[in-house]
């Protein structure tokens, strides 16, 4: 049964509650404004209406509204009732609850971004000191993993936390998100983003926002994030805005206490709430000169921490846009180049009736920031066919260029790089050779797309007779000599190379070729 205004529903004494307007509504399902009819005490009852897919989950939410009932304290919303569907089978899972006639945390903020008019330390210390003690009170059984200002609301000038033990339902409501983490993009911590466990310092990270927000009436990264991967960006590798910067009145002592709450790493961050509250009960007005030299010297001490979480954020992004890249690559790799060598030999083996099948490595691992990878063709009774694949990136290329010449002096300055081809950048290149040492090359290409473009490069000799370093043909060459090779056979050099679009029956001729080359 649908629940609609002017129902009633029960609690576990029999008391019954009528629903009498719909105050919210949002994934989780509607919020109504509701009465006990025995007393006319005034509650909210939040219905839930998840889609579970399995069972487990839906013991998952039943333990975990279990947990949310036990919750109690004076900073948190009081729950009166749990219904998790089993009591009253012909009504959805409910809650009733406390209800606050404050409103929410997030409509506070709207009305104080829309005049501009910052809190002061001793309202932010209040305010902080209440959400803290909250979220103990919180933690103390359940992680909530949906902090955020419109989960607290107010009971007069008490703020409460509200929601805990519903995360469940908003993941349920949301699977088209492709996330089960739990959460709202804007608030969740970067290691919610992996999927990582559910911990207390993933609370901590959400609240770190919302007392940003308290403290300087904006959202910590600029400029807003608008979509989910642009969310995603933000916790992981994007730098806060410096509190003090938009808010120079703020003690310092409360920048460094946000600060904390909102690093990237989770080990970084408080351990618990009490090492919060402790560090608020502890703030002082900055009367004694003494204070004022603490005070700036803390504020020193801000100013280098967001300058580390800045460098720190860089060098995430970098780490996870190169195991991207190689992931990409390796990809590749493997569909166009391994995969039609397999096939090519599985199909060898069902014909050939001997014993001496060929043989080839499956299921290779490949590490995230492994930029190499060796492949092996056995191709009995003594031969084999090896690929040394390398995928390119600049930190890992150096060539020395000239500089303006000093007073006569010929000086040359080292320089990282991408090898070119035809002006475009190689993002890979392998070696494919025999036992006998018969081989040739191939390239990946940037193409400008996604994906770029294969190349087969067949080498042979051209000057080479006349330095006595010719080589047997057809030849590969080795990654160590591609660097610098790959620009002469591009002009008239000892040895020259025919490029030619990739094509699977030239690449398969070129490997049967390989496997029966002996001498």
């Amino acid at each position: 049964m649908i629940l609609t205004v002017g129902l009633s529903v029960k609690d576990d004494m029999d008391n019954l509650y009528v629903l009498d307007e719909i105050i919210g509504q949002g994934g989780f399902g509607y919020v109504f404004k509701a009465h006990r009819e025995k007393d006319n005490s005034v509650f909210a009852i939040k219905t839930t209406l998840p889609s579970f897919g399995d069972s487990s989950s839906l013991l998952s939410f039943k333990n975990e509204i279990c947990s949310a009932s036990k919750v109690s304290g004076e900073n948190v919303i009081r729950y009166e009732y749990v219904h998790n569907g089993d009591a009253f089978p012909e009504f959805p899972p409910y809650i009733i609850m406390e209800y606050a006639d404050g409103g929410t945390l997030g409509d506070l903020l709207k009305k104080r971004k829309n005049n501009n008019k910052m809190y002061t330390n001793n309202e932010l210390i209040s305010m902080f000191r209440q959400l803290a003690n909250g979220m103990r009170q919180v933690n103390n059984y359940l992680v909530h993993r949906d902090i955020k200002p419109e989960n607290i609301l107010l009971c007069g000038n008490t703020l409460k936390i509200s929601d805990f033990g519903l995360s469940k339902v908003a993941v349920e409501s949301t699977r088209t998100m492709s996330f089960k983490g739990g959460g709202t993009p804007l608030y969740m911590a970067p290691e919610a983003w992996d999927l990582s466990k559910n911990t207390i310092q993933m609370d901590i990270y959400s609240m770190g926002i919302v007392f940003y927000e308290l403290a300087t009436l904006q959202y910590p990264y600029i400029p807003l994030p608008c979509t989910f991967e642009d969310c995603k960006s933000a916790h992981l590798y994007s730098g806060i805005t410096s509190i003090a910067k938009v808010n120079p009145e703020l003690m310092p002592s409360l920048i460094s206490l946000i600060n904390r709450m909102l690093e990237k790493s989770s080990k970084r961050r408080f351990s618990t709430w009490d090492d919060i509250i402790n560090l608020l009960d502890a703030q002082t007005n900055l009367n004694s000169p003494i204070d004022k030299m603490v005070a700036m010297a803390v504020a020193t001490k801000n100013a280098e921490d967001i300058v580390r979480q800045e460098h720190e954020a860089t060098l995430r992004k970098e780490k996870k846009e190169k195991e991207e890249f190689l992931k990409l690559i390796f990809f590749q790799f493997e569909q166009t180049i391994i995969t039609p060598i397999i096939e090519f030999v599985e199909k060898i083996n069902l014909q050939y009736a001997g014993k001496d099948k060929l043989t080839f490595p499956k299921n290779q691992y490949v590490a995230p920031e492994q930029t190499t990878l060796f492949w092996k063709l056995n191709i009995p009774p003594n031969n084999y066919v090896t690929i040394n694949f390398e995928a390119i990136l600049k930190e890992n290329f150096i060539r020395e260029v000239p500089v303006d010449i000093f007073w006569g002096e010929n000086r040359t300055r080292k320089e990282n790089y991408i090898p070119q081809y035809k002006s475009k950048n190689i993002l890979a290149w392998g070696e494919i050779v025999n036992k006998a040492g018969y081989g040739f090359n191939i390239l990946l290409i940037d193409s400008g797309d996604i994906y770029g473009d294969w190349i087969i490069m067949e080498n042979k000799n051209n000057l080479s007779h006349l330095t006595g370093k010719e080589r047997r043909e057809p030849f590969a060459f080795s990654l160590q000599e591609l660097p610098t090779e790959i620009n002469k056979v591009q002009i008239t050099h000892l040895y020259s190379a025919d490029f030619t679009e990739f094509d699977d029956t030239l690449f398969l001729g070129l490997i049967r070729t390989l496997s029966f080359l002996r001498k």
